[in-house]
């Protein structure tokens, strides 16, 4: 007996004595493996992650931050930020960002950081599959998602702890919107990534996030912080950050069946964004049957589902009843009223002067931005080596695609047919790898492939909580994915071997051969008005994702549907409407969306002075240029009697670029109303038949609000203000079109 436990106290000391004897890069490395996603593990190999972790560690003794232990592992050590492709940032970058703020404090450092990024790109709406680091600045562009990913990755190249916040969904207008937050020894503060301002808690959202409803992160591994925690999966924990910025209430919701609590109901709190509920969280209820989550003060649809029964309820104070009144099938409709957060803007005062020289500060580094190289070598090579086939392959590639893909990329498109990409995943060669083998040129038709993928295959869920994409050779090369993956692989297999598979967006699945109904949209305006969710019997819902364009006929699966309409008030309320409906297998039927109308009509908000001055724009004069310029006219001699309307613009911001694409998006609407469309400023939408464009001189500062840009109004000539929108407003479009009608 004695003999045994001595044998296990040696084996025990040896195993603590191997440890203590790994140095630090292998125990770090070993932690960022212990939470690793599974396509990162399948990507990338372990002499990728030590490299990193390497030079993540020199940076450390380099600049001597005084991080604590905590902060350094969860937000300095990861490369991972969120769903982006990882590189080689940190290794290329680190050295040159080091140098840039040697010696500064760390808040000093972190603006200085944000600088560097927007001297790197400014922000343009793209497509879902999000760049890595360095391919944001080979196009000098990216949307939030995107610069927020590349700043966080540099502040961390640099060993400041950063973070990546989103609000997943804006209750009061729809879009979502993603920033940073750095830790600088007394805490948490904010920025707009690659949006430097001279301080920090100061952004062009400090009026917009103050009507956020939940803003979340993904902390990789398991982290134990002072933050509300959404929940906790194998890879990350996702926390709430909304306690740091606006007055919360723990949104407590209670499930009853006939009256009697229910234990582990599902319940998930949604947003309405986009003409849809969008799920910010599933809970399950405890045996009381209660769950709760930390929200604003504005309004969230809930929904509960167990066993074939399910309820909602509009969320509006602490405590919510949800009685699972409904069974999956029931045919019936219902209107709900939601109502955001009241904006009470986050403070942000600042220096006049402070501000004014950060302006010219971000006007040199659009310059240096403006004179780098965004052009492609590979793209230009491949041209050059393949005149008369590059062409059909480039076509197949999306602008980002083109701006970041590498030549071996493209010459492997030359292997297969059909389209390059499959869905999100980055572009990796594959074709010529798997046909070389020779192992799957026995495969002719696309069953044959299901099933070499369903006997060579191994299928590991659990690994993959964010859904990040495998590329077809790192499943083709390790053998293993997830289920997403899988049906990525099967599709760039069958393209490899010249048969035809497709993917389908909108409902995720592979050559799906369910049961189909037609339904013809009475209306095109999907994701404005209307949309429509695939609800299952177990609760899942999908929604039906036409991001791409709406059909004429919407080929959908025989089943149960949500459609969901709704009116968005200019105060950022909505009116909704909820129809659920049965399908039936070959039915063939219109989809009429009902949407709730409003009765109120335009009321005077403020006034301006019709009789202040711009300069308005002469042919063959830059506005920005030198020379002579026309003279100054009141802005009532452009306008004449009666309504106009009147649009400040920033230049190259986010808000900016919003409001030309909105304001585009009116433009049938405004063009039949007729009356003058003013816009002041660099920013130039087009498609607008009455448009005078000009700088300011004087009227901004009449108006009433904050004249925070972009600034549109529609005002008249005896100067009432009936519709004033500052800053970011995704909703600006629907509100033209509503309102202008009623003038």
């Amino acid at each position: 007996m004695k003999s045994r436990l001595f044998t296990i106290i040696a084996v025990l000391a040896a195993a603590v004595a191997s440890v203590s004897c790994r140095g630090p890069v292998a125990r770090y490395t070993d932690w960022l493996y212990a939470y690793m996603p599974l396509p990162d593990s399948l990507h990338y190999d372990r002499s990728y992650w030590e490299e990193n972790v390497s030079k993540t560690l020199e940076v450390r003794d380099l600049m001597g931050w005084d991080i604590p232990e905590r902060e350094f592992r969860h937000f300095v050590l990861p490369l991972r930020v969120n769903n982006e492709t990882l590189d080689d940032f940190r290794l290329r970058y680190a050295d040159t960002l080091c140098s840039r703020v040697a010696g500064m404090l760390l808040a000093d450092a972190a603006l200085e950081i944000n600088h560097w990024c927007h001297e790197q790109a400014t922000y343009q709406p793209s497509d879902g599959r999000t760049g890595g680091p360095e391919s944001i600045m080979l196009r000098g562009l990216g949307r939030c998602g995107e610069e927020s990913v590349l700043a966080v990755a540099a502040l961390r190249a640099a060993g400041i702890p950063a973070r990546q916040v989103y609000t997943p969904r804006w209750a009061h207008t729809d879009d979502n919107h993603a920033w940073v937050e750095v830790w600088t020894g007394d805490g948490w503060h904010f920025m707009g990534a690659c949006e430097p301002e001279a301080i920090l808690d100061r952004a062009w959202f400090n009026g917009a996030v103050s009507r956020a409803m939940i803003l979340h992160t993904k902390v990789y591994g398991d982290y134990d912080g002072p933050e509300d925690v959404i929940q906790r999966t194998p890879c990350y924990t996702e926390i709430n950050v909304v306690r740091n910025y606006v007055p919360v209430r723990r949104t407590s919701v209670t499930v009853l069946c006939d009256g009697v609590p229910v234990e582990g109901t599902a319940v998930s709190f949604r947003i309405y964004n986009y003409a849809e509920f969008y799920n910010v969280v599933t809970y399950l209820t405890g045996p009381d049957g209660r769950t709760a989550l930390d929200t604003g003060l504005g309004d969230m649809f809930v929904l509960a589902w167990k066993d074939g029964r399910f309820g909602y309820a509009v969320a509006s104070s602490e405590e919510t009843v949800v009685e699972l009144t409904h069974s999956f099938g029931e045919e019936f409709s219902d209107e709900l009223d939601i109502h955001p957060p009241v904006e009470d803007p986050l403070a942000g005062d600042i220096d006049p002067a402070l501000a004014a020289a950060n302006a010219e500060r971000l006007a040199r580094e659009d310059s240096i931005r403006l004179s780098h190289d965004h052009s492609n070598p590979a793209v230009a090579r491949f041209r050059e080596i393949y005149p008369d086939r590059a062409e059909s392959v480039l076509r197949l590639l999306s602008e980002k695609d083109l701006a970041d893909v590498t030549y071996d990329v493209l010459e492997d498109a030359l292997a297969g047919v059909g389209s390059e990409r499959v869905e999100l995943e980055h572009l990796r060669p594959y074709r010529r790898e798997i046909l070389a083998s020779g192992e799957v040129s026995g495969l002719h038709d696309a069953d044959a492939v299901r099933r070499w993928c369903d006997e060579n295959i191994t299928v590991e869920e659990g690994r993959n909580p964010q859904e990040l994409r495998t590329s077809p050779i790192a499943v083709w090369r390790s053998r293993k994915t997830d289920g997403l993956g899988l049906k990525i692989f099967y599709v760039a297999l069958c393209r490899t071997l010249g048969i035809d598979a497709a993917y389908d967006l909108v409902t995720g699945e592979v050559d799906s051969s369910s049961p189909k109904a037609s339904l013809r949209p009475a209306s095109d305006a999907y994701f404005r008005d209307y949309t429509l969710t695939r609800v299952d019997a177990d609760g899942a819902t999908r929604l039906l994702d036409y991001e791409s364009g709406l059909p004429e006929v919407l080929n959908v699966d025989a089943g149960y549907y949500l459609l969901t309409t709704g009116l968005r008030l200019s105060d950022g309320s909505v009116l909704t409407r909820l129809e659920f409906f049965n399908v039936a297998e070959n039915e063939e039927r219109d989809l009429v969306p009902v949407v709730r109308k409003s009765a109120e009509k335009p009321a005077v908000i403020g006034s301006m002075d019709p009789e202040m001055l711009f300069i308005p724009d002469m042919p063959g004069i830059p506005q920005a240029g030198a020379g002579t310029q026309p003279e100054p006219q009141s802005l009532l001699s452009a306008t004449g009697r009666g309504w106009f309307l009147l649009a400040f613009m920033g230049f190259r911001d986010e808000p900016t670029s919003h409001a030309c694409t909105e304001i585009e998006a009116a433009a049938s609407v405004l063009n039949e109303w007729g009356r003058p469309v003013v816009v002041l400023g660099q920013a130039r939408p087009s498609g607008l038949q009455n448009a005078v464009f000009g700088k300011d001189v004087s009227i901004l500062p009449t108006l009433p609000g904050e004249h925070k840009l972009p600034v549109v109004a529609i005002c008249d000539s005896f100067g009432r203000v009936v519709y004033l929108s500052e800053g970011y407003n995704t909703s600006l479009a629907a509100d033209l079109e509503r309102l202008i009608p009623l003038l």
